[in-house]
């Protein structure tokens, strides 16, 4: 790493952090541990949930021989990869890169949401730009009609890019087109996103470790 691109990464954190996500992703600690004492059953969706994404890939492969959905990208609705998430990251268990209960949210973003949260958020893309340093950043909508920014890094991109080049379907299909359904596997910034519609105003801000768009 040169001393100009230690600086950049000194100076955004974004780029910074899409760097550490990038380490992260690429050891595989994503997937859900459930080996943890203490904890309850974990909230995982019904049978009949499971039984509409039965089209996804699910070999057994977690721990103790549990099924995880590895082939996110095939899901066919934002509302299917949630179900795959749910199953592979249950809300009431810890666990992923962070050791971290997953946070869904879909219809709005709690005004207390912890810093440095991981999520799983859905939403309307408004507006979709390249970042300077390479990557997206989506400006979305919630359901409640609040605006949030998502931004993905272009190494985080460019790895789903390579998991995905043998497969006729794409994580990422028109991911600049506005309207389109945007589902992320994010980590919560804080409020440091810039309102479009007000520069005095700062919106929630959410660092992408995997995206997808759908038509819903």
């Amino acid at each position: 790493m040169s001393p100009s691109d230690y600086s950049c990464m000194k100076s955004n954190p974004l780029v910074r952090l899409g760097a550490v996500l990038l380490m992260v992703s690429l050891t595989g600690c994503d997937k859900l541990g459930l080996g943890q004492k203490g904890l309850g059953p974990p909230e995982v969706p019904s049978d009949a949930a499971l039984a509409k994404i039965s089209y996804m890939s699910a070999p057994d492969s977690g721990p103790q021989g549990r099924k995880v959905y590895d082939h996110l990208w095939e899901a066919k609705t934002c509302g299917d990869l949630e179900t795959a998430m749910r199953w592979n990251r249950p809300p009431n268990v810890p666990g992923g890169p962070f050791s971290k209960e997953m946070v869904y949210l879909t219809d709005s973003i709690p005004a207390d949401l912890p810093k440095d949260s991981e999520v799983f958020l859905v939403g309307k893309i408004q507006k979709g730009d390249p970042l300077v340093a390479g990557g997206q950043v989506w400006l979305v909508k919630m359901k409640d009609g609040s605006l949030a920014q998502a931004a993905e890094m272009a190494d985080l991109m460019e790895k789903q890019e390579r998991e995905t080049a043998d497969s006729k379907v794409k994580a990422l299909d028109k991911p600049s087109v506005a309207g389109r359904a945007l589902c992320v596997q994010a980590v919560y910034q804080g409020m440091n996103g810039k309102d479009p519609n007000d520069a005095t105003k700062k919106i929630p801000l959410f660092a992408v470790l995997y995206a997808t768009d759908r038509e819903k």
